[in-house]
This record gives structure tokens, sequence and C-alpha cells, in this order.
């Protein structure tokens, strides 16, 4: 492992990453914007990677300095399950912090991606609710036990899914189909003849 000068700057993490990761990363953006009272600057950069190169690109992330994964976020996008893994490197340096942001696509006739809880332990959290929720296969995870579903919970419906797996069928209406087609105005008069006060 060579060693790597802190802080990198989103132009040495953009070449750092493509360096590491060739061919299989795609669609990196970097952003600097100013946020908060003080207009501080917060530094981001994205990109998608391979499944075949996910881990790799979490062993680059443990290569600059020991991963701080934030979380990991999830979304049905139709023909996929998109993970984003939210890491913060460059911490303590205040100021050079960056928020590197790795998106890999699952295909849903194939939902599975491999544990990193070797590398990193504390993600083993985020990918026991991922699996819940969104039906992810989460290979060689050290805990698969379920983490906020209730055991009653049916095994094959996925909250977070938007299609057969997901909700639907469980929810119930709080309106007929028409009301929500429907829904009322302020000027919509209300139960019991006018208009709220």
């Amino acid at each position: 492992m060579n060693t790597i000068d802190l802080p990198m700057s989103l132009d040495e993490l953009e070449s750092y990453f493509k360096e590491g990761l060739g061919d299989s990363i795609s669609d990196l953006r970097k952003e600097e914007i100013k946020k908060g009272l003080n207009n501080r600057p917060v530094k981001l950069i994205w990109f998608t990677v391979s499944r075949g190169s996910f881990r790799k690109s979490i062993e680059l992330i443990s290569d600059i300095q020991i991963p701080h994964l934030s979380v990991t976020s999830g979304s049905d996008l139709g023909d996929v399950v998109e993970l984003i893994y939210h890491f913060a490197v460059n911490y303590g340096y205040p100021g050079d912090e960056v928020s590197v942001n790795i998106k890999v696509h699952l295909p849903k006739d194939d939902l599975t991606i491999p544990t990193i809880t070797d590398l990193v332990p504390g993600a083993i959290t985020t990918e026991r609710e991922k699996q819940e929720f969104l039906g992810i296969k989460v290979e060689n995870i050290p805990d698969s036990r379920r983490l906020w579903l209730d055991e009653g919970f049916p095994e094959d419906r996925y909250p977070w899914r938007w299609d057969e797996t997901g909700m639907e069928n469980m929810s119930r209406y709080v309106h007929d189909k028409e009301e929500a087609a429907n829904p009322p105005t302020e000027d919509t008069p209300r139960e019991g003849g006018g208009k709220d006060e």
C-alpha cells in the first residue's frame, strides 16, 4: 500500500478512483456547494461502479483512511435497485472533508452484493436494513437476522420496493380510490357542511 498524503483534493480523488477502477467507473461528478449559515463549502464526489468492482472501490477508500461509512441509501429504479454508499474521507481535516458517494446498480433478477463488513464492520446495520427493506441478498453477511421488521412480517415483501414485491397489497387505503384520485382542496366542503375555520 502506498502512503497517501491527506487531505486529498477533489481532483486528486477523481484521479485516484479513475486510476484504481479503470473502465468499471462511470458518471463521475465532483461538486463543491456552500451550505449553512456560514456558507461553509461542502465537497462531494459521486460515481457509479460495476458490481464486479464494487469491493475494489471500498478497498480503495480503505487505503485512504479507516473507512467512515455514513449510511447506505437504496432505491427501486424499476429494472434495478440502486444502492449508494456514502463515505467520508479527509475526516479530521476541518474544511477538507469530502463525501464520497458510490453507486452500484443491482438487476432485479440478481439482487446480490458482497458484504463489506470485513472492511467496514459497522456496515452490518445498513446491510441488514437493505436486505429486509429492498430484498437485497448480501453475500457472506455475518448476521442476516432482521433488524427492523417483526418476524411475522411476510418474507417476500419489501417496504421500499415499487414492484409486485412492495407494499401495495398490504396497505389499506385511508381514502377510497375515487377520493384518492381527487384529493380535497381548501375549497372542498368538509364533513358536517362547510370549510374548516
